[in-house]
């Protein structure tokens, strides 16, 4: 779990600095593509934490000859690695709901005066919603206008609902890149249907923004008992591959593109995510370009990703 200390915001670990390093490296072919038309360039980072993180390395042993022992290191985040884009996005809007991070936030806008920067307290949802709904973007429509915009979507669970999705894929304007909380749906996926609360039912249908999960992921038997009752039972029959597949092709049904997903691999953990890029522009011409830089993205970055998993 992410944690706040005295250093700054502690979470992730290698496969932390993969993400980070493809999405920095697509923001970069975004504005550079970009720059020559007359677009206002946005990117908003829904999740956007303090702006760095900490992330605790053990240093020393034999080789270095020095005692062993636990050191911090401060890096960019998601946030730091936006401003420092170049060419520069024209707006720059970090969303965070929690209060201490939010405050850490505050303080890196006053770092750069010279940015235009807006941070934002609340949930992501709620602020993403207001943010599409009133000037400058709600006199924008079926991606018409001046407007273009990244939004990062890097939940710390699942966070993202299905409604701020068909939001976003509206605008036809806006290019999302989706960290897929893989690990923990295929967890709320238990194996019996009716070992899963309403609850996490709930929260699957939002997820997945359809209830036909149930029929799809799951397969029912009925049979007679010894007492001449008629019982069903219904068993997950997908893997956690096939789970990432039907995001994917449920993430289709809203945008045009979803790019093939960049697995995110921990030692000891396994797959935690799946990122995906996804846009619903409605020019042929901007999807081939977003797929250009997504296809680059993936091939310099998909081979670290294969590294982690042993593949």
């Amino acid at each position: 779990m992410a944690t706040l200390t005295e250093q700054g915001h502690r979470f992730g670990g290698v496969w932390t600095e993969l993400k980070l390093d493809a999405v920095h490296y697509y923001l970069g072919f975004f504005t550079r593509v970009l720059r020559t038309l007359p677009f206002e360039l946005w990117y908003i980072d829904a999740f956007a934490g303090t702006g760095t993180r900490v992330e605790i390395r053990q240093v020393g042993g034999l080789l270095e000859g020095a005692p062993v022992e636990l050191a911090s290191e401060q890096l960019a985040g998601s946030v730091m690695r936006a401003l420092s884009v170049d060419p520069p996005f024209t707006r720059h809007v970090f969303i965070e709901g929690n209060a201490e991070r939010f405050r850490a936030l505050e303080t890196v806008r006053s770092q750069y005066p010279l940015k235009q920067i807006e941070c934002r307290h609340g949930d992501a949802n709620a602020e993403l919603r207001a943010i599409l709904s009133r000037p400058p973007w709600n006199a924008q429509t079926g991606g018409q206008g001046n407007l273009r915009a990244v939004v990062f979507l890097d939940p710390y669970g699942m966070n993202v609902a299905w409604d701020t999705l068909e939001l976003l894929a509206a605008t036809r304007a806006i290019d999302v890149w989706y960290l897929f909380p893989l690990q923990a749906v295929t967890r709320q996926l238990s194996g019996k249907l009716d070992s899963i609360d309403h609850y996490k039912q709930d929260r699957l249908d939002d997820i997945f923004g359809t209830p036909n999960w149930r029929e799809e992921l799951y397969e029912t038997k009925v049979f007679t008992d010894l007492f001449a009752e008629t019982i069903s039972t219904s068993k997950r029959n997908v893997t956690q591959a096939q789970i990432e597949e039907y995001s994917r092709q449920r993430l289709g049904t809203l945008f045009r593109y979803v790019s093939e997903p960049l697995p995110l691999i921990a030692d000891g953990r396994g797959h935690l995510f799946s990122l995906f890029c996804l846009s619903n522009s409605g020019s042929d011409k901007a999807i081939d370009l977003i797929e250009k830089g997504v296809r680059a993205t993936l091939k310099k970055f998909g081979s670290a990703s294969r590294h982690m998993s042993g593949r």
